[in-house]
């Protein structure tokens, strides 16, 4: 399915300039010049009215996210046949250029809402619904569309109440806004995610689940039926702090009585249990008033004692582990103090959790940081003490599957230490400690996850073209566009657009300056469904032989052509024709050498590079070759024995004792028959 939508991407659609050149995505999509729709933007992403060439009488508009948006184009098709869900669908996207901004923004088209939003962006009161209202107007149509997307496998990940727009002419209904033009869950407030979401950097909070989604439509809920977003006053920090210390549904109400009708629904809703916490099934049985159940509130990772780390008591693990894991080199210091281990033996009420700190310790003792715990350890500390939250390695937050999403801001911002250390947490199987640490019960739920991470290990081990930290990033986040500096800002989202681009280059360059890099290599390795193991051996036994890497990146291009197109690319085929023509000089037959130029010469102009390639690379063709030289060779030896043989002084001398022999027999004979003449004469 992402593979479809990338090869949709529209290389074809116009790119604005500076100059204010006309926008049109997907052949028929235009905006509107001089068109803004404030009301519409979304985070740093600015809409604009959108007309259809098709249908002119469509209300639309386009949204353009800024180039660091990490947009989620692997559930853009999901999304736009998935009609009788109340949602913002997206119906075309592009890539385009913003006038201000560097590098190419994606743009995505969206029906344009009949009306606006339950809650201005940036708003802390509205006027408060009923609960009945709540439940037919957002509770339904929420539910019924999550209920579709669960079945896909999809999260919505951005419920909010200024991302939720009333729908239909009389408002009876509420649609669920934008959830494709930025990455999953990066621009919801810490209010809206559940507290080990909250405490991952937004970028890296990862698809979740659908349980996600419910919890962010529990405080949705609140603040729609109370008229006010609840803890306003606070920064995130102090958010994340209150949901553990007192819940997150105390820390939501802040000592007020829920809305009549809708305590246990909230409740159930906010709860930090993720097992516990309400799903599909339980709000339907609500919503048609058949559970009236309460779930009980539970604080996690609350402590009788407080650790002192840093100047600040932390009565929370949780909290605790969300300091660990800011700094390493600080958290290994206070791992190794005696004053940790008494602080575990005495308060702490999970024997069993602090029985697994001490072995992580233990371990640590004998490694290779000299009796203090080194960064992995940290982690696996980190990991016991908060188990559902996220990865902490050096530094790096990061849930796990929001590992993909962190790599791509990693490489879109240069952040080339960020890169670094997400390489080494994948290689040295921190992020697998994470499923590990919970036992086989939660492997079995994460299998899909776990040999994900086990693949990217496997990338990471090798460090030829096509391999390495590029191959993990082209394979974590499926719809990311090909980073290659040789691409010079083309945008290339699919494998099918590898091509003509490289093509457009040629044509207005004459040449490629570099045919072969880390990224073209990796993305093309991630993206094909062909098998180019045997070309990427090639690259990497070419050691810098610039000839040997354009033949083994002409197998990779003639596989690409084969399989996605185009049909012809006269100039790319013309360019490599010609920086190939010396390797014929391979071919040891003056006659065949003669002839593959002459073939080769006539496919410079065809534009097949599947024909070049099986000109060039003909294994059977080298092979027969091969042999008829190594016969030739055998032959001249044969001969050149012979000659060496009859030239030699010991054959001279054996032949000249043959012909004296001979001449002797002869003149015998000759006299012998001259006597018997004379005698019978």
């Amino acid at each position: 399915m992402a593979n479809d939508v990338q090869d949709r991407a529209s290389s074809e659609a116009d790119n604005a300039s500076e100059g204010g050149a006309e926008v049109i995505i997907g052949g028929r999509y235009r905006l509107v010049a001089g068109s803004p729709l404030p009301e519409l933007d979304l985070g740093d992403a600015k809409a604009y009215v959108a007309q259809d060439s098709h249908s002119e009488s469509d209300q639309l508009f386009i949204r353009i996210c800024p180039p660091t948006a990490l947009p989620r184009m692997g559930i853009f098709n999901n999304l736009r046949h998935m009609m009788e869900a109340s949602l913002l669908r997206p119906i075309e996207f592009g890539s385009v250029k913003r006038p201000g901004i560097a590098g190419n923004c994606t743009a995505i088209v969206f029906k344009r809402p009949e009306h606006g939003a339950l809650m201005p962006v940036g708003a802390t009161t509205i006027s408060a619904m009923q609960p009945d209202e709540i439940s037919r107007c957002v509770l339904g149509p929420a539910v019924l569309t999550l209920g579709y997307m669960s079945q896909r496998g999809l999260t919505h990940r951005a419920i909010r109440p200024d991302n939720m727009y009333w729908d239909g002419i009389l408002k009876t209904s509420v649609m669920l806004g934008d959830c494709v033009s930025f990455a999953a869950a990066a621009l919801q407030p810490v209010l809206y995610e559940s507290v080990e979401s909250a405490m991952t950097p937004p970028i890296a909070r990862g698809v979740g689940t659908i349980r996600d989604d419910f919890y962010a439509l529990g405080v949705t809920t609140l603040v729609l039926s109370s008229g006010s977003v609840p803890l306003s006053g606070l920064s995130p920090d102090e958010i994340i702090r209150a949901k553990l210390q007192r819940g997150s549904f105390s820390a939501v109400m802040e000592g007020e009585r829920p809305p009549f009708g809708l305590r246990e629904l909230l409740r159930g809703l906010l709860s930090d249990d993720s097992y516990n916490r309400w799903g599909l099934e339980q709000l339907e049985q609500w919503l048609g008033g058949g559970l009236r159940s309460s779930v009980q509130e539970v604080r996690t990772g609350a402590v009788e004692r407080p650790f002192t780390y840093e100047g600040k008591e932390f009565s929370n693990y949780r909290l605790l582990a969300d300091a660990f894991g800011r700094d390493d080199k600080k958290a290994a210091k206070a791992l190794a103090d005696p004053g940790f281990d008494k602080w575990l033996r005495r308060g702490v009420n999970d024997n069993a959790m602090a029985d697994r700190i001490h072995a992580v310790l233990d371990v640590s003792q004998d490694s290779k940081t000299k009796g203090k715990p080194g960064p992995r350890h940290v982690t696996q500390v980190c990991m016991l003490l908060d188990p559902f939250g996220p990865i902490r390695y050096k530094g790096f937050v990061s849930m796990p599957n929001g590992i993909g999403s962190s790599l791509a801001d990693a490489f879109s911002c240069g952040d080339s230490e960020k890169i670094k250390i997400i390489a080494e947490c994948l290689s040295s199987g921190t992020a697998l400690d994470w499923y590990v640490l919970k036992g086989t019960t939660e492997s079995v739920i994460y299998d899909q996850e776990i040999k994900q991470i086990k693949q990217m290990q496997h990338m990471l081990r090798h460090t030829a073209p096509g391999y390495g930290i590029e191959r993990c990033l082209y394979m974590l986040d499926a719809t990311y566009a090909c980073r290659s500096e040789s691409l010079n800002g083309i945008v290339v989202n699919g494998i099918r657009d590898l091509l003509p681009a490289l093509e457009k280059i040629v044509e207005k360059q004459g040449e490629l300056k570099s045919i072969a890099d880390r990224h073209i290599t990796a993305f093309v390795a991630s993206r094909t469904k062909s098998n180019i193991d045997k070309p990427l051996a090639a690259l990497e036994s070419a050691q810098g032989d610039a000839t040997a890497i354009k033949l083994a990146m002409l197998s990779i291009f003639a596989r690409i052509q084969s399989s996605a197109g185009p049909s012809s690319l006269p100039f790319l085929t013309a360019w490599l024709a010609r920086e190939l023509e010396s390797t014929v000089n391979r071919i040891n037959s003056k006659s065949r050498r003669d002839q593959v130029r002459k073939r080769v010469r006539a496919l410079a102009g065809a534009g097949s590079l599947v024909d070049l390639h099986s000109c060039l690379n003909n294994d059977k063709a080298f092979n027969q070759d091969e042999r008829s030289r190594k016969m030739a060779m055998r032959t001249f030896a044969d001969a050149a024995r012979e000659i060496a043989q009859l030239e030699s002084r010991e054959f001279q001398d054996s032949a000249q004792r043959l012909g004296w022999r001979i001449a002797s027999g002869i003149s015998t004979s000759i006299a012998f028959i001259t006597v018997c003449f004379v005698a019978l004469s």
